[in-house]
């Protein structure tokens, strides 16, 4: 059963998402060459960010306003992330059996939070492997980074502990193309996510 703070990823969610961005996008006070949804960066600035209590699951550095760690990144324990607005998804993907629900902090929320700029986001697994892309792009897709699956942590052997995730399955209108470079930026394995 859902919780009252659960946001289903919907076709409605995902036009709303592309018109705040593309107002952001083409706002005066954005400055040529970055990305800034409305307001984050002042909504940010003053604001603070609790150091981590638990294990560190992800690491968060490069063009963000609010940090918690003397090397200017922002570092998340599971309990943070969860106290984050939460969102979920239900989709298919090729490395899973039929659909699963996803839980987790859509992209958009994780930017909020950080008062993160730019225009592009590198992801980095713990093998290090590491995919770039388009934030914007990313954002108006419906980007989560998901910590649960069908209700339940995710293991590194599962993917996890944390794993962006897209909702394939109402993506139906993509090339094979573009279906390939949306499955390349589902990192799993998630330990660092860098804005630049």
């Amino acid at each position: 059963m859902a919780r009252p703070t659960d946001r289903a990823i919907t076709g409605k969610t995902l036009r709303l998402a592309a018109l705040v961005l593309a107002t952001a996008l083409f706002s005066p006070a954005v400055l040529p060459g970055t990305l800034l949804l409305a307001g984050t960066a002042r909504a940010a600035e003053g604001s603070t960010l609790a150091a981590p209590t638990g294990k560190v699951i992800l690491d968060v550095s490069g063009s963000i306003a609010v940090t918690n760690t003397s090397e200017g990144s922002a570092a998340f324990d599971r309990a943070m992330l969860a106290a984050m607005p939460r969102s979920a998804i239900e989709t298919t993907t090729p490395w899973t059996e039929g659909a699963q629900r996803f839980e987790g902090v859509l992209l958009a929320d994780l930017v909020a939070r950080l008062g993160a700029t730019g225009t592009r986001i590198t992801a980095r697994a713990l093998n290090d492997y590491s995919y770039a892309f388009d934030l914007a792009d990313a954002m108006s897709h419906g980007a989560l980074i998901a910590d649960l699956t069908n209700g339940k942590q995710m293991s590194v052997r599962e993917r996890g502990p944390l794993w962006i995730v897209f909702p394939l399955d109402e993506m139906k209108e993509m090339t094979e193309v573009e279906r390939h470079e949306m499955q390349s930026r589902m990192v799993w394995q998630l330990k660092q996510i860098t804005f630049n």
